[in-house]
C-alpha cells in the first residue's frame, strides 16, 4: 500500500534567510516510490512565521536572534517605488481615422483626395 508522507526541507542561506521546500513522499513498505514538491519559498529574517511548519519555526527561532534580524534589515532596506515623473508619462494615443473606401459603387473621383506631401525637392 502506498502511503503519502509530508516532508519539509529547510536550507539556511548565507544572509540567514530560509529556503523552504514542502512536498509529499509516496512510501510503499519503507521504500519511497515517488515524490512531489508542493511549494518552495524564501523567508527572510523578521518575516512572520504564522502558519509555517514546526520544523521551519524551530529553525527560524534558533537562528533569527534580534541581532540577526537587525543586521538583515540594515543590509536590505525596503525599496520605495517613486511615482512616475511627468516627463515619463506616455501621452494618450491619437484617435485612428478610417480611410475612405473606394469600391465599384463609388467612383474614385467622388473620394476626397488629399494632396501628397513630400520632403523631396520638386523637379
Amino acid at each position: 500500500m502506498i502511503v503519502p508522507v509530508d516532508i519539509v526541507a529547510v536550507q539556511v542561506n548565507q544572509n540567514n534567510s530560509l529556503f523552504v521546500t514542502t512536498g509529499i513522499d509516496y512510501d510503499n513498505d519503507g521504500a519511497v516510490v515517488g515524490s512531489e514538491i508542493t511549494s518552495q519559498y524564501t523567508l527572510n529574517p523578521g518575516d512572520s512565521l504564522e502558519g509555517q511548519p514546526t520544523e521551519v519555526v524551530n529553525i527560524a527561532n534558533a537562528l533569527w536572534t534580534p541581532a540577526v534580524v537587525a543586521a538583515y534589515k540594515l543590509a536590505n532596506p525596503p525599496v520605495e517605488i517613486a511615482p512616475p515623473q511627468p516627463e515619463m508619462i506616455v501621452p494618450p494615443m491619437l484617435p485612428q481615422v478610417e480611410p475612405p473606401l473606394v469600391n465599384a459603387e463609388t467612383p474614385a473621383a467622388a473620394v476626397d483626395e488629399q494632396p501628397v506631401v513630400s520632403d523631396a525637392p520638386s523637379a
